[in-house]
């Protein structure tokens, strides 16, 4: 769920960016057109929200790490995906600093260009060693998708340490033991 809503929230914060559409128009028609869910919804909201609003202050934090480039003239995907990066890193509680990064470096091999990758991780890289956390937010999406189980392929694998009894493979296997 999170990821399809990061995605997207790329995607309006991309669009706001570029001049195409305002923050409402924007959401929605991203949104809907993305399938989101009405949880999703509000949790992309949410992240386009918070970056729009701490906006100049994250830029200063990007400018801050990048040596030979002024935000204003980095390419569109890269500076978009490194203002929701910076602003789940330093400013999220619902994600860990290194999970906003493989997040949105996930995202950039699908929309960015060969290079971005690599240029968004070596920036980021300097803010997670660099900078303080300023806050420590968790939004109300964030919080209720936090506080439900995880699904199926959510969960950790099971690691076995021994090898198991045909009754232990039985029990771990929930009584179907194939010959």
């Amino acid at each position: 769920m999170r990821h399809q809503s990061r995605e997207t929230a790329f995607k309006i914060i991309y669009q706001i960016d570029i001049g195409k559409n305002d923050m409402e128009t924007a959401l929605q028609h991203t949104m809907n057109n993305d399938g989101l869910n009405d949880r999703e919804q509000v949790f992309c909201r949410e992240l386009v929200t918070a970056v729009e609003e701490k906006l100049a202050d994250i830029d200063a934090i990007i400018q801050k790490h990048t040596t030979g480039w002024k935000v204003e003239r980095m390419m569109s995907v890269d500076r978009n995906l490194l203002r929701l990066a910076v602003y789940e890193m330093l400013y999220s509680a619902h994600i860990s600093p290194k999970g906003a990064i493989s997040e949105v470096l996930d995202i950039a091999k699908v929309y960015g260009k060969k290079e971005s990758v690599g240029f968004i991780n070596s920036i980021l890289d300097k803010v997670l060693k660099n900078e303080e956390k300023r806050d420590n937010l968790v939004t109300e999406a964030a919080a209720e998708v936090m506080a439900q189980p995880p699904t199926l392929d959510q969960t950790e694998p099971a690691i076995i340490e021994h090898e198991l009894s045909e009754a232990e493979a039985e029990a771990f296997l929930g009584g179907k033991v194939t010959e």
